[in-house]
């Protein structure tokens, strides 16, 4: 577990002192805290170096698009690493967010027209290309899975990953579902948590946020008829995220386990 921040400290050179502070719960890797000041609402989240500067750029990437973003007011890549942003306006949707979720996909469109020069996780620096990234999710199997599970896993995802189309890396939001999108009535005001930013095939942030709830609107809004082929694709994807985040939780000492492990299961088995 991360040890504990000074969050006032950090942000009162940047939003002036602070009169309310609270943790917000999220990711075990990272800490996220709520603040005050007489200036407004801010967030600070502290997370490894190279997360928070994939948000902060990504941030901007998108902003520049004019997809709504949170504005962050500074970023600090030393140790620790933070960055500190504005609230946004609303509340995270739901499943039933159809009208927001719709325009979420018409963004995610626009995003996925970035291309590189590539950072995050899929970089030079780290995984070169789109099929290493996924391969490793098979790096640490006998770790987070039983034993008759990862051999499963290692003989499902090998030729899986060798049969995908050949597709342009482009940037992506990386953990997208219906929390990270924020609403006033049925207008998206915003799009948050960025820090899994990173370039590769655009059906990975679909794939993920089917995850969490139903694509059609999604979808929609994207403009992309499900087929077979991409349903496939997205059970791959939807693995290789159970697998990378069950590890992530593994590291970091925490205990969320087997919803993953159960969707993981279901993926096979179907």
């Amino acid at each position: 577990m991360p040890e504990p921040l000074d969050a006032a400290a950090l942000a009162a050179p940047v939003i002036g002192p602070v009169t309310h502070l609270e943790e917000v719960s999220g990711f075990v890797g990272n800490q996220t805290y709520r603040l005050e000041s007489e200036s407004g609402t801010f967030y600070l989240k502290s997370a490894a170096a190279g997360a928070i500067s994939a948000e902060a750029q990504a941030s901007s990437d998108a902003r520049s698009l004019g997809i709504p973003v949170p504005t962050i007011l500074t970023v600090a890549t030393g140790d620790p690493a933070y960055l500190i942003s504005e609230a946004v306006p609303g509340n995270p949707a739901d499943a039933s967010a159809t009208e927001a979720i719709r325009a979420a996909g018409t963004h995610l469109r626009l995003l996925h027209v970035i291309t590189g020069p590539a950072y995050g996780i899929v970089s030079e620096d780290l995984h070169p290309t789109w099929p290493d990234f996924l391969s490793t999710a098979t790096a640490h199997l006998d770790e987070i899975v039983p034993a008759d599970l990862a051999d499963r896993l290692r003989a499902h995802l090998p030729p899986a990953i060798a049969q995908l189309p050949a597709t342009r890396p482009a940037l992506l939001h990386g953990d997208l579902h219906p929390r990270h999108l924020y609403t006033e009535g049925t207008t998206l005001t915003a799009i948050i948590d960025w820090s899994d930013a990173t370039y590769g095939d655009p059906l990975y942030d679909l794939a993920r946020f089917s995850i969490s709830a139903p694509t059609e609107a999604l979808l929609d809004g994207y403009g992309l008829q499900l087929t077979p082929a991409i349903e496939r694709t997205f059970s791959l994807y939807r693995i290789v995220w159970s697998l990378i985040a069950l590890y992530a939780e593994h590291r970091a000492g925490g205990d969320w386990f087997d919803a993953h492990i159960v969707r993981i299961t279901k993926e096979l088995a179907g």
